[in-house]
Order: C-alpha cells, then structure tokens, then sequence
C-alpha cells in the first residue's frame, strides 16, 4: 500500500502531465512544473512529516511566481486532502499583462 505522500505527488505530477507540464524537484524538495521551454508554471514546496503535509502553492503571474495557497492538512482529514486536490486540479495561471 503506498503511503499518502506518495499518492500525493503522484496526483499533482499526473495532473502537471495532462496540462503538458513536466514535474521536477530541486535540492530543497520543491516540485517545480515547467513547459518545454525550462519556464516554471507552478511550484509546490511540500513538507511531509508523520502526521501532515503542508504545501505552499505558487503559480506564474504578471510578476514572475506568485503566492496562491498554503495547506496544511493531518493525514487523517480526509476532507481536507480532498480540499487541496481539488485545488491543484482547478488551479490557473494568473495571466500576465
């Protein structure tokens, strides 16, 4: 049985992939998701630990990445993983003038 962290990444690269965006991580775990062309659309900076997750959300704005949402969630609020899915599933880039 995969641990929910795992489950967790795995959604958000699969949901990169079917935006045409490919997933990678830096040194300090942030998961960055870039196009072709190496631009980062989106950023996730995760942290597990044995009882939640936090996740700070940035997307690319008018002014280069800007800040969307912060969770945190206890492994055990269903709801509230249900919560930040939806969100990275529904989530736009703000669009640049």
């Amino acid at each position: 049985m995969e641990h929910v962290s795992a489950i967790i990444t795995h959604f958000i690269r699969q949901n990169m992939e079917e935006r045409g965006l490919a997933l990678y991580f830096t040194d300090d775990d942030k998961l960055l998701a870039m196009d072709d062309a190496f631009v980062t659309h989106f950023q996730f900076d995760l942290a597990f630990s044995d009882n939640d997750f936090t996740c700070q959300v940035l997307s690319m704005g008018a002014k280069g990445m800007e800040f969307r949402k912060r969770f945190n969630v206890a492994w055990t609020n269903a709801g509230g993983i249900r919560e930040f899915m939806e969100f990275v599933k529904e989530m736009k880039e703000v669009a640049c003038e």
